[in-house]
């Protein structure tokens, strides 16, 4: 490994996003706060879908988009204007829908900056792989970026159509829910997922267990679009929605299987990393391997009609792809990388509260979502909930707070690369 110096454009993006992550729990404890206490002037739903939009757009696509641009391609590239301004018209419009849902939910404005959102990451999409593709990056991780962006472009699907059913005054309820559950399938399982992962092997070592990580990424990227059908089996669709599901679900175990396999063949290397950034690595891998058993598990009827109607048990899903694995890895990629490296106490102190707060909020989720398992009054589960949101925006403050006194430290920090 050798070592290149981050530039202050880069240390702005990432900063910015971590500052968004903070904004994002501030909405959380007030979205927890609507269940306690009478909150004049905000309205729950308005609040959730801002809440959401901005989780989405001003934290992690920004993030990542970041990571990417200036991990992944050549200075010669990143460099590049067109760069910072589409991150900028991320930023911006992830902005505008962070005021616009609040205020009136889905309406002008928001359906505007949703619209200019989408043409944003469209756009960047298509720059970046044309770049990407130039770059000469290990196969695997080629792979990954160009298949998680392509993923990020084909969820655009959703909202379109949600668009459609709303100017046509023709909203048919099972379409409706396909086309948000085929949203959520394609950032989440797909954007999210393997932009993570193409992040993760761009750190690896190219020349140990290439073809092993390549294995892993065939079947990853493979199960990407047969796992959307299992989001259809709640309306008890066609068999043959419910065969290609089944087909998912095999590669989703062979994706399992490979991921093991990659995960031996690196053991050596993760275990030379300090304790904090292996555990949240392992915290986030960890996270990956439970949401795809959890993907698995709702092809059989009985779970998965359960869960389908279960709005605890979905949350806690969402929260453990969005914060559990994407958060907890970005987080762990930046303190690998050296973001922290001048504020390293404040930063960590601040990682690990989160991650404590985050596992409470999980194993509360799960356990309200199936109260036989536990005695405690359902009365109860708000309170809970709303403690671990604080601990939540207290933790993501503290990491917000060092990556603003690292941007303004005046220096320029190296950060670890594969160059």
């Amino acid at each position: 490994m050798t070592r290149a110096t981050t530039g202050k454009t880069e240390r702005t993006w990432i900063t910015l996003s971590l500052i968004n992550l903070a904004i994002v729990a501030v909405l959380g404890v007030l979205l927890r706060s609507t269940a306690l206490f009478s909150l004049p002037g905000i309205y729950y739903n308005n609040l959730l879908f801002g809440h959401s939009h901005f989780a989405l757009g001003g934290w992690i696509t920004l993030c990542l988009f970041a990571l990417m641009t200036y991990r992944l391609l050549p200075e010669s590239s990143s460099s590049k204007p067109v760069y910072s301004w589409l991150l900028g018209g991320v930023y911006c419009t992830s902005l505008g829908m962070l005021f616009s849902f609040p205020l009136q939910g889905y309406a002008f404005f928001s359906i505007l900056f949703s619209t200019l959102f989408i043409l944003c990451t469209g756009v960047f999409s298509v720059v970046f792989i044309k770049d990407l593709l130039k770059a000469g990056r290990e196969r695997a991780v080629t792979l990954l970026a160009a298949a998680s962006l392509i993923s990020l472009v084909l969820s655009a699907v959703g909202p379109f159509s949600l668009a459609y059913m709303m100017a046509s005054h023709q909203v048919n309820t099972v379409l409706y829910h396909d086309a948000v559950y085929t949203y959520l399938h394609l950032q989440y399982n797909g954007f999210f997922t393997l932009a993570v992962f193409a992040l993760f092997c761009y750190h690896l070592r190219p020349e140990n267990a290439e073809k092993i990580r390549y294995r892993f990424v065939l079947a990853l990227c493979a199960a990407v679009l047969p796992t959307a059908f299992l989001s259809y089996l709640w309306h008890q669709p066609p068999v043959l929605v419910r065969v290609i599901g089944a087909a998912g679900c095999g590669l989703l175990l062979l994706t399992l299987a490979r991921f093991a396999e990659m995960v031996r063949s690196v053991k050596t290397e993760l275990k030379m990393v300090n304790s904090l950034v292996r555990n949240l690595g392992i915290l986030a891998l960890t996270a990956f391997v439970l949401k795809t058993v959890a993907q698995l598990l709702i092809i059989f009827p009985a779970i998965g009609d359960q869960v389908f109607v279960n709005r605890p048990l979905i949350i806690s899903y969402l929260h453990l792809v969005m914060l559990g694995f994407v958060t907890l890895y970005l987080l762990a990629q930046l303190l690998y990388t050296g973001f922290f490296a001048r504020v390293k106490m404040l930063a960590g102190a601040g990682i690990c509260v989160f991650t404590l707060a985050l596992v409470a909020n999980e194993i509360i989720l799960l356990l309200q979502g199936m109260p036989g398992l536990v005695s405690i009054p359902a009365e109860r589960y708000p309170w809970l909930l709303w403690i671990a949101a604080w601990g939540l925006l207290a933790g993501a403050l503290l990491i917000a707070l060092a990556a603003v006194r690292y941007l303004f430290s005046g220096k320029s920090l190296p950060l670890l690369s594969m160059e």
